[in-house]
């Protein structure tokens, strides 16, 4: 069932809120070190075979953004890397989410997703030296492709549409309330600076 709710007594903007199917504990994981969170990570990317061949665990670790659990179970997971995207020219903290194969289809990724750009963009207007100006996200699997075309607009973390990468993956992008963009269009480079 989902519910409206305004996010504060400012903001304009409704909320979209959705409930798990599936029991969560959602723990904040950004910049934080945490050494419980960081060997369950290890487990849960060993376990769903996530990483790349020559790609150890903890050299993910400071990627770590949120976490859920059910229990002491980690079912749910995401990563983020701040990226310069050069045909936007600005910075976005991209987003990777992981779900365990079965609590798939329990809205844990809407919900991590939309929790995690809330957690990065709180942290990016309290770090303004990072000119962090939105999040970012590729769409690299297509177990949605069933359901027919896919929304412009992603309500519940507010990502939208904005282009197809090279490899025809969906890429989107939540601009923070505090994001920029530049004035004139940015020269353009070589694709590879940004791999999309």
């Amino acid at each position: 069932m989902q519910a409206l709710a305004r996010t504060s007594a400012k903001s304009l903007t409704l909320k979209h809120v959705y409930e798990p199917r599936a029991p969560s504990e959602l723990r904040e994981a950004w910049l934080r070190k945490d050494r419980t969170i960081e060997r369950d990570a290890a487990d849960f990317w060993r376990a769903n075979h996530l990483l790349p061949d020559g790609v150890f665990p903890d050299e993910r670790f400071g990627e770590l953004c949120m976490a859920a659990y059910d229990g002491a179970s980690l079912i749910a997971l995401t990563t983020a890397r701040i990226r310069f995207i050069g045909f936007l020219g600005v910075k976005l903290v991209m987003l990777r989410v992981a779900v365990a194969p079965d609590k798939r289809q329990n809205r844990l990724a809407t919900i991590i997703q939309a929790e995690s750009r809330e957690l990065l963009e709180r942290w990016s207007a309290e770090n303004p030296e990072q000119e962090v100006m939105g999040m970012g996200t590729v769409t690299q699997t297509h177990l949605f492709d069933e359901r027919g075309p896919a929304r412009g607009l992603l309500r519940s973390s507010h990502l939208a549409f904005i282009g197809w990468t090279a490899n025809g993956e969906h890429m989107r992008v939540a601009w923070f309330d505090h994001g920029r963009i530049p004035r004139t269009r940015p020269e353009p480079k070589s694709s590879s600076q940004d791999g999309f």
